[in-house]
């Protein structure tokens, strides 16, 4: 009877267990190294007087963080290098002088990177404020929710999306409905859906459109290892008495591998 009723805690207590959901917080660990892959292509077909005209384009990049120990200020000293941002179209293919660009700073786990040094000699004064700024916050675009999450669970998250389409930048505003699908051997599964609409006010400009997409992400490392998404947007542009039809179609791929390393202490001096 006791066996018996042991058993039947144990199932008791798993059962509870699994219901509590699973909690989900994204940071950076010290002396790792974080590889980050990342291809984007688009599609764009433009409609102008009944005539149609299709362009390609592809941009991929690797980013390498990698982090040492952690101090007492509670921060790591890390670097990030930038590898060749190639970008491909019309046949032409070219390098982003941002590539091969080493950021050296401090980074702390609650992803914020200080950064005090850029090592690029191919960039100017105004391009190494923006990479600081851009890179202020290495967090990822999914901000997930402080309450723990079961399986089938849903949350949402709103993004600007800026468009490039004939000659023009197009701000549009992403909703994503996130659903936990699965947890197995700690990689969670999530499903994602899109509505895409115009994030402006604009008479003459309309924009909508969906998208779909999975995220993997890694609990015990803390990180989304692999996001993949697909988005179908309309547009119409009005100039004067000319209507401008479009159909964007971005697709994008992004795989993060991560690796611990060894920070090797200086032999002390007697």
């Amino acid at each position: 009877m006791k066996k018996y009723c042991l058993l039947i805690f144990i199932l008791f207590s798993s059962y509870t267990y699994c219901q509590e959901g699973y909690s989900f917080e994204s940071k950076i660990h010290p002396e790792k190294e974080y590889t980050l892959q990342m291809n984007i292509s688009s599609i764009t077909e433009t409609t102008i007087d009944k005539k149609v005209t299709k362009s390609e384009s592809k941009t991929s990049v690797t980013r390498t963080t990698t982090t040492e120990k952690l101090n007492k200020e509670g921060v790591m000293p890390a670097s990030m290098r930038i590898g060749n941002l190639s970008v491909s179209g019309e046949g032409k293919e070219s390098l982003n002088p941002i590539s091969n660009s080493v950021l050296v700073g401090q980074l702390s786990v609650d992803n914020k990177f200080k950064i005090d040094t850029i090592y690029n000699n191919e960039i100017n004064q105004k391009t190494r404020t923006a990479l600081k700024y851009a890179f202020n916050d290495l967090k990822p675009d999914i901000d997930f929710p402080k309450k723990l999450l079961k399986i089938g669970e849903s949350f949402e998250n709103k993004a600007p999306l800026t468009v490039p389409f004939n000659n023009d930048q197009i701000k549009t505003l992403i909703t994503k409905k996130i659903t936990l699908n699965s947890v197995k051997n700690n990689i969670a599964l999530f499903t994602i859906t899109e509505k895409i609409v115009l994030n402006n006010e604009n008479l003459l400009i309309s924009a909508s459109g969906e998208g779909s997409g999975i995220i993997k992400f890694n609990i015990a490392e803390n990180q989304i290892i692999s996001d993949t998404s697909h988005h179908s947007i309309n547009i119409k542009v009005r100039n004067g008495d000319t209507i401008i039809n479009g159909l964007v179609k971005l697709d994008a791929e992004k795989t993060t591998t991560i690796n611990n390393i060894i920070i090797e202490e200086p032999p002390k001096t007697r």
